[in-house]
């Protein structure tokens, strides 16, 4: 893992909060995270998905500043493929049955219904639990359907088959987390996909186990029906303690005077880290090409 997970300093309250969370020692399951650029949110959720790689528990990262154009489709094939695609065969069989090139949806007659025809090869059976066998390998084609409704009726069945495989996924693993990072970068088909079927999932029970991290300059506005499940936290400058902890303890840095350092800083960790990174850098290498 990079080497910022050895530099992690002062956002301890943060994190006890996130293993308390897996403890189930509280009904919080969601947290989020709000402070200004430049505060160590990154740092704070990369050390929770650090975390999760060393005990092994599924996780699913997205950093919304990739500008990747996500939506609901991209979101749950990121998961599945993070948190390990042979618990997800189900899903994949959704998706490929519903993005075939041989598939055809399209709306029903005067019923108004949604009829959906596929090839043989792609109508696979997608209620069974199949994890563990050979893995279903994604077309990673699109969707396509010729109206608003068929794609909807096809964005609720993959969504239902996704969660439907999480939830076999914690019964196996026991706990499962998403790590969202950058919110304010989110564009309004991934929040949609988040609000929608992921937190909306929260106050009814159906994600008791799973635990989520969203970070960002801003938050999501979530209703009041989420208040018991959600705590949300900011992130305090670092005093002169933290900073020689930083410097000194974890960058190894010792020809630095630390009180300049600090109110230089402002206690800023962004600051800070791009400070340690220029002190850090051998300035008088050798010029063996001369």
């Amino acid at each position: 893992m990079p080497d910022y997970i050895d530099w992690f300093v002062n956002r301890e309250k943060q994190y006890q909060g996130f293993q308390k969370m897996l403890a189930g020692e509280t009904p919080k399951t969601v947290m989020l995270v709000e402070a200004p650029p430049d505060m160590g949110k990154t740092w704070l959720i990369q050390r929770v998905r650090h975390h999760c790689a060393e005990h092994g528990l599924p996780a699913m990262h997205v950093d919304f500043r990739d500008r990747r154009p996500h939506d609901y489709l991209s979101l749950v094939r990121l998961a599945r493929d993070q948190m390990g695609a042979e618990y997800f065969n189900p899903l994949t069989a959704a998706i490929n049955t519903f993005t075939s090139v041989n598939v055809r949806i399209s709306s029903g007659g005067e019923g108004g219904g949604v009829n959906v025809t596929a090839s043989q090869g792609a109508s696979a059976q997608i209620g069974g639990d199949v994890a563990g066998r050979d893995l279903i390998k994604d077309n990673q084609f699109y969707i396509q359907a010729d109206s608003e409704m068929a794609r909807r009726a096809a964005e609720i069945q993959i969504n239902d088959a996704f969660f439907a495989c999480l939830a076999k996924l914690v019964e196996v693993k026991g706990r499962a987390v998403f790590l969202i990072d950058s919110y304010e970068d989110v564009i309004s088909e991934a929040d949609r996909w988040l609000k929608d079927y992921l937190l909306a999932r929260v106050p009814t029970g159906q994600l008791a186990k799973v635990i989520m991290i969203i970070g960002g300059r801003k938050a999501p506005d979530l209703g009041p029906e989420m208040k018991e499940h959600v705590a949300r936290t900011g992130l305090d400058l670092f005093n002169e303690d933290h900073v020689k902890e930083y410097i000194v303890d974890r960058r190894k840095i010792t020809d630095l005077d630390l009180s300049t350092v600090f109110k230089t800083s402002g206690g800023q960790p962004g600051l800070l880290a791009k400070m340690a990174d220029v002190a850090a850098l051998d300035t008088e290498k050798d010029e063996d090409w001369l």
